[in-house]
Formats: C-alpha cells, sequence, structure tokens
C-alpha cells in the first residue's frame, strides 16, 4: 500500500530522525520515501513542494515561548502519518488505547487517562507522571484536573484532526493554563484586530513542567504563538 504524502523535504537530516523519534512504527528513510514496519511506503517528494509542513518551519524557528505560528502549526500537521501509526478512525484508534493512572501517588487513581499504547506513549507518559510526582508539592496545582487526553475531534474551527484523537496528547490543569483566544477575547476586541496586532503571550505554567515533558517526547503548547500551554502532545522529532 503506498500512502502519498506530496512535498519535498527540505531539509533531509531532520527527515532521518524520524526512525530514532519512532522507532516502534518507522523502519527506516530513503531519498524517495518514509518506510513503515509494516510495508507503507510514505513517498516525500514532488512536484508540490510543501512537505516542510511536517518538518520544516518548526525547525527552523526559534523555540523560545510563543515563537512558532499558526501556519506553522497547521502545516506541522502531517495527517497520513499519524493516521498510518495511530489508527484511520476512532475505532481503529480505540482498539490500541490502555488506561493509565496520571500521578497515582500524587491523586491515587482520581485521572484515569486513555492514552495509546503505539510508540509507547503509555509508557512514555507513566514516566512523565513518574517524574512530576517528585517535583515540590507547589507544582501539583497546576497537574491537578487534566482536562484531556483522547478524544476523536477535529481541531475547533478548522477541517484536521487534534493530536488527542490519537491519543498522544494531554491536557494539563486549564485552572491554570492561558489559550489565546480566550485571552483575546477578554480584551472584548474583535477579532478582526488580530490582523493588525501581535497577540500577547501569556504563560503561567512553570518551566520545571514543560522540562519534564519534553524529557519524554511531549512537545509543548506554549511554544507556539497561537500558544495553548495546557496542551503537550508526543512529538519526540519536534525536540
Amino acid at each position: 500500500m503506498i500512502f502519498a504524502i506530496h512535498g519535498q523535504a527540505r531539509s533531509p537530516h531532520l527527515l532521518h530522525k524520524l526512525p530514532h523519534a519512532y522507532p516502534q512504527s518507522v523502519d527506516r528513510i530513503t531519498l524517495n520515501y518514509i518506510a513503515l514496519k509494516d510495508g507503507t511506503r510514505l513517498p516525500i517528494r514532488s512536484s508540490i513542494p510543501i512537505f516542510d509542513f511536517f518538518i520544516g518551519k518548526l525547525y527552523r524557528l526559534d523555540y523560545s515561548f510563543g515563537s512558532v505560528s499558526n501556519e506553522d502549526l497547521i502545516r506541522d500537521r502531517c495527517e497520513p502519518f499519524f493516521r498510518k501509526m495511530y489508527g484511520n478512525s476512532a475505532r481503529e484508534v480505540e482498539k490500541k488505547l490502555v488506561t493509565i493512572y496520571w500521578m497515582p501517588n500524587v491523586f491515587g487513581k482520581r485521572y484515569p487517562l486513555k492514552v495509546t499504547k503505539v510508540n509507547h506513549v503509555d509508557e512514555k507518559l507513566q514516566s512523565v507522571a513518574a517524574e512530576l510526582e517528585k517535583l515540590p508539592p507547589k507544582y501539583f496545582k497546576y497537574l491537578e484536573k487534566p482536562a484531556s487526553s483522547y478524544y476523536w475531534r477535529n481541531v475547533a474551527g478548522e477541517r484536521y484532526l487534534s493530536l488527542h484523537s490519537f491519543g498522544i496528547a494531554i491536557d494539563i490543569n486549564l485552572n491554570y493554563s492561558n489559550y489565546w483566544l480566550w485571552d483575546f477575547l477578554k480584551l472584548k476586541r474583535p477579532i478582526s484586530d488580530l490582523r493588525y496586532h501581535k497577540i500577547q503571550y501569556q504563560n503561567r505554567i512553570p518551566i520545571e513542567i514543560v522540562e519534564i515533558f519534553a524529557k519524554h517526547g511531549f512537545y509543548w503548547g506554549g511554544n507556539w504563538y497561537f500558544y495553548d500551554t495546557m496542551h503537550f502532545e508526543y512529538r519526540p522529532e519536534l525536540l
């Protein structure tokens, strides 16, 4: 089965991060395709030079908080790649989900989360939780009441899937989080103002929490220009 991705890799050395990032799923990278371990080949060369929506801009940008634009966020998502790894429908994804308990040594069994076992994401998230449990108690308020894990849906207002759909994302406590649209609406200005005014970045999540997630392959939504500081997604190739 050929699973076509139109585009051309402008930074081929970055493509070679994929087998290391996803050793359970990606076999090798050639000049022409990504070879998955089930025999699928994802072509990476085309006359349409847009493959950098997968690896391009995010890698070339400054990673200071709020530096990655909304265009980069949208272009970065290579949905066929994730559908092939994690499941092409809610039913397929759900067959690969397991239930873990979030920070059980702190919160007990209060917060069950459904997470995919593909690429050992469930184990990686449990490792995140185990390290977070060792932080001083002052950090726990940011981590209790996680808002979301698996949920098959599109990104709000868009036609592409949220990575929550694949069971590879978690939103932590929204009471201490910032989301660009919520913060913008508090200003009581029309959305059209976004064309002329830069969004003022806001964040309350401590860097100690962000660094623990990153250590285990989870990329933070607080890096985006259109920030979502509660959000972490398993994207080791971006780190």
